[in-house]
This record gives C-alpha cells, structure tokens and sequence, in this order.
C-alpha cells in the first residue's frame, strides 16, 4: 500500500494528479510566470488574464529557465507570486529554486504538462548520491546511473532540490548490498 497521501510529494505530482489546469488566483502585486518546453499559450493566457501589475515571462529549457527564475527572485519584493508550467520533474526544480529563494507554497503555482506521473523526474541515489534523470512515477524500478543499483523511487522529494529518494530496491534483503559492493 503505497504512503502518497503522507510523502512530501506535492499533489499536483503525484499520480492521478489535477486532472485540468486552472488558472492560478492573482493575489499577487507582481508575478513570474516560468514555462519550459511547448507551453506558451499556457503563459499567454495567464498573461492575459492577470491584472496590470508587474510580470516576468521566463520561457526556455530547464537549465536556463532555473538561473532566470534564480535571478528575478533575487530582484522581487514582497508579494511576487511564481506560476511554473513544466512536465513533472522540471517542475519539481524549478519549485525548488522558488522555495530556496524565500517563497511560501501559497506563494508558488505550478500546473504540470500531463501525465505529471510519467515525465522526466531526477531520483536522488542514497547509495552514491549519483542524480538519474528518467521517465518513472513513485514505486517504479530504475537503474541508477551511478552506481548501477536498482533504485526504487521512493515517495519522498526533496524540497530543496526537487529530486525523488531512490534506494536500492531490495537493500532490505540479507546479503543484497555486500553483494553489489563486491561487483563495484
């Protein structure tokens, strides 16, 4: 029985996540509206639909779509809201930029390109750290493209670096990890 209602896995990430995108409340004094990948109308409309207050269209690939929303948070004041439109695990990033920059979760909206459970999301490897960056939803199996381990990806994402918990998938199992160090 899987603990999703419990894990620090956002609900808009989870599986059978919001099923159509709304428009996000404008409660904001300025907003940053974040998009990544074929989401431009997404970011017309919001654009259209928001109040003449101050906005920031960022739009582009998630490494650069990351330092843009890295810069214009260090320039905003009080009451700036943050919309991000991106398949799951960018997402996932990019609300992690936003937190790392001081914002509450009421402060950020995020719409996920469908299916939110089966985009990109990068898994975290408690074994050696190592980042895997591949299509999987919660209680999938995934090598790790470090130390090779089946991870099993865990219903835990960290809100500092927006990447799921992988672990070795039977590191409960007597004898499983001597034997994968012996291979190393």
């Amino acid at each position: 029985m899987s603990q999703i209602a419990y894990s620090s896995v956002p609900p808009w990430a989870r599986p059978g996540g919001p099923d159509a995108p709304t428009a996000p409340a404008t409660t904001g004094s300025s907003y940053v509206l974040v998009g990544v990948g074929d989401v431009a109308d997404n970011l017309g409309r919001w654009e259209a639909e928001l109040p003449p207050r101050a906005t920031t269209r960022i739009h582009g690939d998630a490494d650069s779509v990351a330092g843009l929303l890295r810069t214009a948070l260090a320039e905003a004041v009080v009451g700036v809201r943050v919309w991000i439109v991106a398949d799951a695990g960018a997402a996932l990033a990019l609300r992690a930029v936003a937190l790392g920059a001081g914002l509450e979760d009421d402060e950020i909206e995020v719409v996920p390109a469908p299916p939110a459970d089966r985009n990109p999301v990068e898994i975290f490897c408690a074994h050696c750290r190592s980042i895997t960056r591949i299509t999987a939803a919660v209680d999938d199996i995934v090598p790790c493209a470090g130390c090779r381990r089946d991870l099993l990806v865990y219903h835990h994402v960290s809100r500092r670096t927006g990447h799921f918990l992988g672990f070795m998938v039977d590191a409960e199992t007597a004898g499983a990890d001597s034997a994968m160090s012996h291979s190393n």
